[in-house]
């Protein structure tokens, strides 16, 4: 097979971005975008880049100066078509560095709902993909990328750019990066976890106090406290909800039953604390609770209850 050139792949993701922003594509369409995507490394890049020359297009053609964006599909659709969307689209993917100097002033929130999962194409070609019951905001501007995360988890992949660091918030505090790839995980009743897969990672404290993370390594934030690194981690497993799965490590059923919940509306319930202090190892389908708790039942010889409010499970 011929492999495709730059120019291909510019052309394709303009096709793609020109096809996304007449509405949600079909499920086989959606298939075929997200295998597309996934078949070569810069086939991601280059849709960003696309999907940020389009909605700066719309904005330009129909929105009222310096209404901010609800999200990144939400710019309004009058104006232009999509042959002149494509037209607009290509000479700036590949090359126009003018174009994205138009970017640069927005402000646009994010959000998904129990058990969703998201990836979002940002301006400068860098890609934020956001977790089961996320929210926050990214806010662009000249010396900074800036995003404010308020709950939930995002994984961020971010181009280099010197003179603008991207910056990470989320309550007191700061993570700075620069051709980076890292996590932030922020969820309720627990510290905040920053996790860094390379790159130029620092965590700055509420105190004052800056960490620098090694490539595969994590740190925890306590509100008020001190950054603690906290060593290594597995990538595939902090990783596996981009997969759809839970990936579990000597946890108990009572973890177990929290993590499951963040992705499904029915809960996992223990008949007793002795039941909800069981360990379990194993990968696990995380829309799937119910596939989950007969698993444990067999291995931990339990016993499960399905109904349409719970699932329970119980000593056998």
């Amino acid at each position: 097979m011929v492999e495709p050139t730059s120019q291909d792949v510019e052309q394709t993701a303009c096709l793609w971005a020109a096809r996304l922003d007449d509405g949600p594509l079909p499920a086989a369409d959606q298939t075929r975008l997200d295998a597309w995507l996934a078949s070569d490394p810069r086939n991601l890049g280059a849709f960003a880049r696309a999907r940020a020359v389009a909605v700066h297009s719309r904005r330009a053609g129909g929105l009222a100066g310096g209404a901010p964006l609800r999200s990144l599909s939400s710019a309004p659709r009058g104006g232009l078509s999509r042959r002149a969307l494509i037209a607009a689209c290509v000479p700036a993917a590949l090359g126009g560095a003018g174009a994205w100097a138009l970017l640069r002033q927005s402000t646009v929130s994010f959000s998904t709902r129990r058990g969703e999962t998201r990836v979002v194409p940002l301006e400068d070609g860098s890609v934020m993909t956001v977790n089961t019951l996320s929210a926050g905001v990214v806010r662009y501007g000249q010396s900074a990328r800036t995003v404010m995360l308020k709950s939930g988890e995002a994984l961020f992949n971010v181009v280099a750019d010197v003179g603008r660091p991207f910056v990470v918030r989320s309550g007191d505090t700061t993570v700075v990066a620069n051709g980076a790839s890292f996590l932030v995980r922020r969820l309720a009743d627990r510290p905040l976890q920053v996790v860094s897969f390379g790159g130029d990672v620092e965590i700055k404290g509420d105190v004052g106090r800056r960490l620098k993370l090694a490539a595969n390594t994590q740190a925890m934030v306590h509100d008020g406290a001190l950054p603690q690194s906290v060593g290594l981690v597995d990538v595939d497993r902090e990783l596996a909800w981009r997969r759809g799965r839970i990936q579990l490590e000597n946890e108990t059923l009572s973890q177990a039953a929290q993590e499951f919940s963040r992705y499904n509306d029915t809960p996992i319930v223990m008949a007793d604390s002795g039941v909800a202090g069981l360990r379990i190892t194993g990968l696990f389908v995380a829309n799937d609770p119910v596939a989950f708790a007969k698993a444990a039942a067999g291995s931990l010889d339990l016993k499960v209850d399905v109904n349409a409010q719970q699932i329970v499970l119980a000593r056998a």
